[in-house]
Parts: C-alpha cells; structure tokens; sequence
C-alpha cells in the first residue's frame, strides 16, 4: 500500500484493515472524530481510467461506486471488497457528472463531446443508463451546451441540470420531457438538498438563489451573495460547486477556487477557505485541477461535521465546519489532482478521482497494538 509522503498507484493494493467498507446501516449518520479523519489512508486505489476522471458517486444504500472519466468509461466497483464489477463505455458521446438513481444498477450521466456535430442537443443530451444490461432508459434532449451539474432528488425521480447555456434544467426520469428552465446570467450549478423539497442553483456571478422544488415556476424565495468582487476584473467568482449539508442548515459552495459556507437559512458566510493558497496552488479557479479544466469538487462528511476537497498538491484535505481549521492532510498523494471527492454515505469511506486517472479509496487505519 501506499506509505504516507508517497505517491498512489499501480495496482489495487490491499486492504488497511479488517473492517473494510463496513456500513453503519438503519442508523442516520456515522459519527466521526478527529482521529479516525486523521487516520484515513487508502485502502484500494484503481488505475482503470485512461485519462483524468471527471467525476464519481456513491450509491446511497448499497455498497456501489461509478466514475466515468474523459476517456469515455464508466467503472462501477463493489465498496464492500474494492473490487471492480464492470467496464462500459460511452464513445460517441462521452460522460461527465455522473450520479446514482434510487436503483444501484442505474445512473444518469452528461455527455462530454469532443467534436461537435449539427445538432447541439443531441450532443449534450443526458443518459438514463441502466447498468445492469448496458441500455440506455431514456435521453433528456434541451440543453445546448456542456452540462457541468447534475443533482437528482433523494426522495423522488426529479434531477437536475446545469449546463454553459446558462440553464437549469428540471428532470423526471419517468418521461423525455423537460418539466421546467431556469434562465441564468452566468454557466450555474445546482444541488438538491436531501430532503428533496428546496434546491440551490447558482444563477449568476457571486450568487445563489434557493427554490422551492414543488413551486419553482413562482421564482427564488430567497437570494445570498457569494464572495468578493476581484480587484482587477469587478467580477464576483462563478459557483462551480454547490451542496447541501447532511441535515439542511447549511451550504457548502466552492467558486474561484475559495470554499464558502453559508447558513442556508440566512445567507451568512460560516466559513471561507482559499483552497488553492492552502494547498500549493494560486486559488485561482481552475488552477488547482490543472489543463483538463476539471473544476475542483468538495463535499461533506456523512455527520457534517467535517469538508474534503482536493488540493493543488495533489493530496485531500479536510476542515472542521466547527472551528474552519484544517483537521488533517491525507499522508498519500495523486499522481495528479483529485479534482473529484466524495464521501460514503453511512460509512467510514471515501474515494477520490484525479486528473491522471487514478481512483483511491480510503478507509481509517487500525490503531497500532503495543
């Protein structure tokens, strides 16, 4: 396995403890301390991927994981045992933002073209993909540029969209048909908050504006500003990134390579951290995750306690939402950026994509006997 210091890769290492990917089922949450965060070492790490991996995703129940990258394929891999259970592949079309459904054998997913055809919404259409016999449910055709977000409901079968069009788009996989637009200012983001019933959607430079799901034709009930204005250009920075905290009250948000917290409720900053300064990089934007233009992706820990992200150093690191300090840097580092992070839900798991293709795994490590 890989020591501390060192770098991750080669072939799938072996195991760091006994209780591998254990899942604390009928339970809320899993409850994390300091040590174990400190202690997370990689328990698997996967070299599958021919290029950098956009992005990654836990199913909420069973012990099921899927990355897709640029080169066009789509891994899913058991948690429990680090295995990986299949390869299939998107080439004409490419796939990006990446997420579960409520069945663990299927996915929704962007396309990510690399030559445009005649028809900009048969190129960015999104895939109801079923894992299980490799067919496609259903095609979500309106959007006309890249999708760059998607966030599906916890408690029914809507999703959501973002794309460069500058849209928010409303989903149901139960039909083709789009059930609604929001038109932005700027290339947004969005994000379901667990309950399904309020999304965020990022609608212009520097801000956030929070729908009801069931009512969003009547417009935002409430708008937070995001940032600072840049010295040079005047611009606030664009939300790239943007999740809800494990029970609502708060919103994690990363734009211009800063993560924000704010009180979902009010709108004030909780926490800022300039991620890129933190972590080696200039934290500007898209430095940290290098030339494919991967925006860096941070998320919470099950107990929301505690944020994960990527850093330009290729390592990830976590902060305590308590205190807004950096609790531990994970001793081993990518190959390239992991510009995806992601933790288990309900479990003492986490895994980690980067922009060389590499995917880690990472469990606590077993305190030491004697």
């Amino acid at each position: 396995f890989a020591d501390r210091g060192t770098v991750i890769g080669g072939a799938h290492t072996p195991c760091l403890v006994d209780t591998w990917g254990q899942r604390t089922r009928g339970t809320a949450m899993v409850l994390l301390d300091v040590e174990s965060i400190k202690s997370m070492a990689p328990g698997r790490f996967f070299r599958d991927h021919k290029g950098p991996i956009n992005s990654l995703d836990f199913h909420h129940s069973e012990d099921v994981m899927v990355t897709v990258g640029d080169d066009d394929a789509l891994h899913l891999y058991r948690t429990n045992t680090g295995v990986l259970l299949k390869t299939l592949y998107s080439k004409k079309y490419g796939c990006s933002c990446v997420t579960f459904t409520h069945a663990s054998q299927a996915v929704v997913y962007a396309s990510k073209v690399k030559a445009a055809s005649k028809d900009p919404k048969k190129d960015h259409a999104l895939r109801y993909h079923s894992l299980h016999d490799n067919t496609y449910l259903r095609y979500f055709v309106g959007h006309t540029d890249q999708v760059v977000s998607v966030s599906m409901s916890a408690k029914t079968d809507q999703f959501l969209s973002a794309a460069q069009d500058k849209t928010v788009r409303l989903w149901d996989l139960r039909t083709n048909a789009c059930s609604g637009v929001v038109q932005c200012r700027t290339t947004p983001s969005v994000a379901y908050d667990l309950q399904g019933l309020i999304f965020a959607a990022a609608t212009d430079d520097g801000e956030v504006k929070l729908y009801d799901a069931r009512g969003y034709d009547k417009g935002p009930f409430t708008t937070f500003a995001i940032g600072t204005k840049d010295s040079a250009t005047g611009n606030k920075p664009r939300v790239t990134c943007a999740k809800f905290s494990p029970d609502g009250e708060l919103l994690l948000m990363v734009a211009g390579g800063t993560m924000y917290i704010l009180n979902a409720f009010e709108g004030n900053e909780v926490m800022r951290i300039n991620v890129g300064g933190e972590t080696g990089g200039m934290g500007q934007g898209k430095d940290a995750a290098g030339e494919t233009g991967n925006n860096l992706e941070a998320c919470w820990t099950p107990d929301g306690q505690y944020v994960l992200s990527g850093g330009a150093d290729s390592r990830v690191h976590v902060w305590s939402v308590k205190t807004g300090g950096k609790v531990a840097v994970w001793g081993a580092r990518h190959a390239g950026i992991p510009s995806s992070v992601r933790f288990a839900p309900g479990m003492m798991l986490a895994a980690s994509g980067c922009t060389e293709g590499g995917c880690a795994l990472w469990i606590p490590q077993a305190p030491s006997i004697g």
